[in-house]
């Protein structure tokens, strides 16, 4: 893969890239216009016109922005020494959260409901070995439980054959049977 990420070490391979699913970022714009309708219906149906449209534009001209920088910055690497994530939680600021593979513990991913679950959307864990920080959770991933069970192999391989891990291969984010390509 020819991407790199700020931070990324001298010879740290990435295996995948990770974004949000970009059926999250439709709903988010929906949500954006649905919000922005009903306090345009409210300006017309209060007689504040011209107040309804303003800010009916100022949702959606800041909603829009927002979601455009949202999913530019938000996503994490699976490298053979991390999981590296970035997530966008202000205009102003990125967070980033790094797990090394010798502090994982196991990886495990689950859909939240039933829509997401139908177009195998999920969330993704990384838990630590030791509680001191955060889980790295990543949200709104495609083929979350491939890729938890991908992380697993890793992990597996990395704690009882550290010289195997320069042999993984990428992710292939394909149904199952389809990722040989």
């Amino acid at each position: 893969m020819d991407i790199a990420f700020d931070g990324q070490q001298d010879g740290e391979r990435i295996l995948f890239e990770i974004h949000p699913h970009a059926m999250i970022k439709q709903l988010a714009i929906a949500k954006i216009a649905a919000i922005a309708l009903i306090f345009l219906t409210i300006g017309i149906v209060t007689s504040l016109v011209i107040a309804g449209i303003a800010i009916s534009i100022l949702i959606c001209a800041a909603g829009l922005w927002w979601n455009k920088l949202y999913f530019r910055d938000t996503r994490a690497f699976i490298t053979d020494r991390r999981i590296m994530r970035f997530e966008r939680v202000s205009p102003f600021m990125v967070a980033k959260r790094a797990l090394f593979w010798n502090e994982a513990l196991k990886a495990k991913a689950y859909q939240p409901n039933l829509l997401l679950h139908s177009l195998n959307i999920g969330t993704l864990t990384i838990e630590q070995q030791v509680q001191t920080e955060e889980n790295v959770i990543v949200k709104n991933v495609h083929y979350a439980e491939d890729l938890a069970n991908y992380i697993d192999k890793i992990l597996f391989t990395f704690k009882n054959a550290p010289g195997d891990i320069t042999a993984l291969k990428p992710f292939v984010p394909a149904p199952r049977g389809q990722r040989d390509a």
